[in-house]
Parts: C-alpha cells; structure tokens; sequence
C-alpha cells in the first residue's frame, strides 16, 4: 500500500500584500516619489520579491486603482439605487458617499488626488469610470424628476462625476474649503450642489 502523497501547504499570493503597503506610502505624497525598494520596505519584502509579484511600480498602482473603482462604481450604483428618491432629491447621495470615503480612505486618497495625472493608464481607469457612472446617474436623476429628457440626465450626471471628483478631493485632502466649512456644513453645501445641478430640491 502505497503511502499518501501530502501536498505543499497552499501559500496564498503576496500581491495583495504588496498593494496594501504601496498604497500607503502612494496616500502619503505624490505617486513619482515611491520606488519599488519603498514598497519593498513596507511590505517587508525584497525588491526582487516585488518584481516576482509585479514588473513595476505602475502595475501596482494600476491594479490598486482597478480594485478601489470597482468598489468606488458599486457605491455610487448602491446610493443612487437606496438613498437617492423622489422625496429626497439628488443631493441626498452626498452624505453617504462621504462616509464611503471616510471607510476607504487609503486608496480613496491616491485615486481622487495623488494619483491624478500620474500616467495615461491612470487616466483611462478615471475615463472608464466615468463612462460606467453616467447611466448610474442618469438613472439617478430621471428618478427625482418626471419626463427628464435622456440628453439632460447625461449632462447632469456628467455636471455629477464632477462635483464627486471635485469634492472628494477637498474632502480626502481637507483643503481650505472643507477646513473652513467643517464637515457638517461642507456635505450640506455638497447636497445643495448636487440638487442644484439636477434641478432638485430635498422635500
């Protein structure tokens, strides 16, 4: 009888590992100023261990940044679909997105400032985003206006990925208009924004 052949322990990958520690030091100043002995530091790894997993610094921004949109489109899909109703008006989205924010901090922080500009692969992910949260919004707005033109909820909704790029970024950053206005009154003027841009008012 022959005797039971035990296979290896299973090693999960490191990769994810690996994206957790560049991404700490990617939130902490500009993305160009991170090298892969940086990363390799963090993760408690060697370079050459690094370049097993990755090839450069870049696929590991890149596959962080793909990772963090997908959870950044599901968020914005959940909000439009559970919070933003007739009743409440399109800046109800706002408040809860900022929490997301707040919860996601770390990569949140690379994809809506450090990483902006950062190469044409960063800026595709932004594009692809886009292109994916227009019809969430579109949705969104024709929802808490009745007979809104097709071509109208586009423009809104594209007037609405702008607002979040712009305010996510004053938010993450604490830039001097959310330290003037504190938290509170920065989400309500977000709200009022974004009932404004869609031609909504909160009941």
């Amino acid at each position: 009888m022959s005797a039971t052949v035990r296979r290896p322990a299973h090693r999960p990958s490191r990769r994810g590992v690996i994206v957790e520690a560049a991404f700490e030091l990617f939130a902490s100043g500009p993305v160009d100023n991170v090298t892969v002995v940086d990363i390799a530091a963090a993760a408690d790894m060697t370079s050459a261990a690094i370049y097993y997993h990755y090839p450069s610094r870049e696929e590991i921004l890149l596959e962080g940044l793909r990772e963090f949109s997908t959870g950044y489109v599901a968020e914005i899909e959940r909000i439009a679909t559970e919070v933003v109703l007739p009743a409440a008006g399109m800046g109800a989205f706002v408040e809860p997105f900022m929490t997301w924010l707040d919860q996601n901090r770390t990569r949140a922080l690379v994809y809506f400032v450090q990483s902006r500009g950062a190469s044409q692969q960063v800026e595709a992910i932004r594009r692809d985003n886009s292109g994916s949260l227009i019809p969430i919004f579109a949705r969104a707005a024709k929802k808490t206006r009745e007979k809104l033109p097709a071509a109208e909820a586009s423009i809104i909704a594209l007037a609405l990925i702008a607002q979040i790029e712009t305010f996510a970024s004053a938010f993450l950053s604490r830039d001097a208009s959310f330290s003037t206005l504190g938290r509170r009154a920065f989400i309500q003027s977000g709200a009022e924004l974004a009932d404004h841009i869609a031609g909504t008012t909160a009941v």
